[in-house]
């Protein structure tokens, strides 16, 4: 089977697709701000480089796709998180 990153993999769309693949008999490698194979920070360059790296890493320098889910939505107060 391949193996995907998937970012957002923490809830919402992201954790959605991560459970079909999983389901599918895909290797996923989630990477959320919490919850997940790779704990990154996806806003700032440097937490971009670190996912990145990690990703490889975990992956052993081989990818066959990735999931770009992360994002941020209103917070539960209706404030925009942003």
């Amino acid at each position: 089977m391949s193996t995907y990153a998937v970012t957002g993999s923490a809830s919402g769309m992201g954790a959605a697709v991560a459970a079909r693949l999983r389901a599918d008999g895909h290797t996923v490698i989630g990477v959320d701000l919490r919850e997940a194979d790779v704990v990154a920070d996806l806003s700032t360059a440097g937490g971009r480089r670190a996912a990145a790296a990690a990703v490889l890493d975990l992956s052993g320098g081989r990818l066959d796709g990735a999931v770009l889910a992360a994002g941020l939505g209103p917070a539960p107060d209706g404030t925009d998180p942003g």
